[in-house]
């Protein structure tokens, strides 16, 4: 019986295939699985960070459920293959990322046998997960130095598993009709669009920039996202970073489009637009080596607290460089407080050279935070923002880049709320009309200041027929931030 390459859980032709098998085969792969993953996030974050503790919970359920009616499990392994009683996986054939890491960690560490012992503790499983994640693990030593720790867990390098290995080896030979034989692939592909669709999610409520810049930036980060496929790192990154903090995730999707808007009004080229875009969804990884109650905290941060908070660029470029993502993400994540005179954080040498990538978004990331509410502060509106931002132009942020910012946002950019000369109070919706160079605007109150609940949607840039005079002006900027309208219905694509 043969499970194609490449899949394992993607139908349910293939779901039926797995429940044909023996049932300590599936607990067999399936406490492989779970260690695996849990190795994995051991390695991304640090101890109780809701990730490991969420695969440590998983990977623990399956090896004592299948510890419930033996002493022991005892997994070997040799040459890339995982052997129990008389089963065998090879973790070559998979797509799965923590599966390959697994291997890694293994040889890198002349892995050749791991005993689950009845009474382990997930105490103890996390501490192995520790030590694999930081490859402590080397020399006899070194094992032996964990006893205390690890009671019901025995790890052994490889030859003295090697005998171990070889009668595991005969005995999987001479299983006769050998069911499992092609059951080998360890994961679904999870090429099934799901982030895609939370991205999109975001993408529906961005109120920020919902023009046609903002609406082609929003298909290139959908098209970056789904272009990753399977369990990638930025996907594995990106789904632990929602996971952690809504706010920090939908924040790095709107500095992902605005951030992309800009390239292309920079008619820079088309692989640097998605580059700036993958980059962009991962600036902020950092942030989950912050504790969330700094990250939610309402009051004032106490020096200490802001040290922790100023270490995630530090933080974000080291995950990024072990998970082998590209070296402009990593430069993104380790500049993108870094102003354009070299102040900011973290600090640099006289002459360092910021990227062009890390200044535009830092443009894009200090808008969409001061126009997000946070627990410690209002947001401010998007004009005050602008107008606010524009005073940092050639000493903050690069001044060519800050130009191409505001022809992407406008001066009275979307979501800002005016006074017009004829007394309505509208909202911005658009920063252009279709006849000039003044915005599109939604009535939210008449003349005599009642609310108008009817859609009514006006461009400034109409001239009376006669007089050729505007219609109507903008009198004043309201100092007000609305998040009550959803401007993005109001856009036409």
């Amino acid at each position: 019986m043969s499970v194609p390459k490449g899949q394992w859980k993607g139908s349910s032709m293939i779901q039926s295939v797995l429940e044909a098998l023996p049932m300590e085969f599936q607990q067999f792969r399936e406490g492989v699985e779970g260690i695996a993953r849990l190795v994995l996030q051991a390695r991304l974050f640090p101890p109780r960070h809701p990730s490991v503790e969420r695969a440590l919970s998983e990977a623990f359920l399956h090896l004592d459920v299948a510890l419930q009616h033996k002493n022991s499990i005892k997994f070997i392994f040799a040459n890339k293959v995982i052997y129990w009683l008389n089963f065998k996986l090879d973790l070559t054939d998979t797509r799965e990322k923590s599966i390959h890491l697994f291997r890694e960690t293994l040889a890198r560490q002349s892995i050749g046998e791991i005993e689950f012992m009845k009474g382990m503790t997930k105490e103890e499983l996390a501490i192995l997960a520790g030590i694999l994640a930081r490859g402590g693990i080397g020399s006899s030593s070194e094992m032996a130095s964990q006893g205390d720790l690890l009671r019901n867990i025995r790890i052994r390098n490889g030859r003295a598993a090697e005998e171990s290995s070889s009668k595991a080896v005969r005995a999987s030979a001479d299983r006769v009709g050998e069911p499992h034989r092609g059951a080998k692939n360890l994961g679904p592909a999870d090429g099934d669009g799901k982030m895609g669709k939370v991205v999109q999610g975001v993408l529906d409520k961005l109120e920020k920039i919902q023009s046609t810049e903002g609406t082609r930036a929003g298909a290139k980060i959908i098209e970056v996202v789904e272009r990753e496929g399977g369990p990638t790192a930025t996907i594995l990154l990106l789904n632990s970073l929602r996971e952690y903090d809504d706010y920090t995730f939908a924040h790095s999707v709107n500095v992902a489009v605005i951030s992309a808007a800009v390239a292309r009004c920079m008619s820079l080229p088309e692989e640097f637009i998605d580059a700036i875009a993958h980059a962009a969804l991962l600036h902020d990884i950092g942030k989950l080596y912050v504790p969330r109650d700094i990250i939610h905290k309402t009051g004032r941060l106490t020096p200490s607290e802001w040290q922790v908070i100023k270490r995630h660029p530090v933080d974000g470029e080291r995950i990024l460089r072990e998970e082998r993502l590209d070296l402009l993400s990593r430069r993104v994540a380790y500049e993108h407080h870094m102003r354009h005179d070299l102040t900011g954080y973290p600090t640099t040498k006289e002459g360092f050279a910021v990227h062009k990538a890390s200044e535009i978004v830092r443009i894009a990331d200090s808008y969409d935070a001061l126009t997000t509410r946070r627990p410690y502060r209002k947001q401010i509106n998007p004009y005050e923002a602008i107008k606010l931002m524009a005073k940092g132009s050639g000493t903050e942020y690069h001044k060519d880049y800050f130009s191409a910012f505001l022809r992407v946002l406008g001066n009275v950019p979307i979501g800002s709320i005016l006074k017009l000369n004829t007394g309505e109070t509208v909202l911005v919706i658009d920063i252009m009309g279709g006849s000039g160079d003044l915005p599109r605007v939604r009535v939210l109150k008449d003349a005599s200041d009642r609310q108008v609940d009817e859609e009514i949607i006006i461009d400034l840039n109409e001239r009376d027929p006669v007089t050729n005079d505007p219609k109507r002006k903008i009198a004043l900027i309201v100092d007000q931030t609305v998040r009550d309208v959803d401007v993005g219905q109001y856009i036409s694509g």
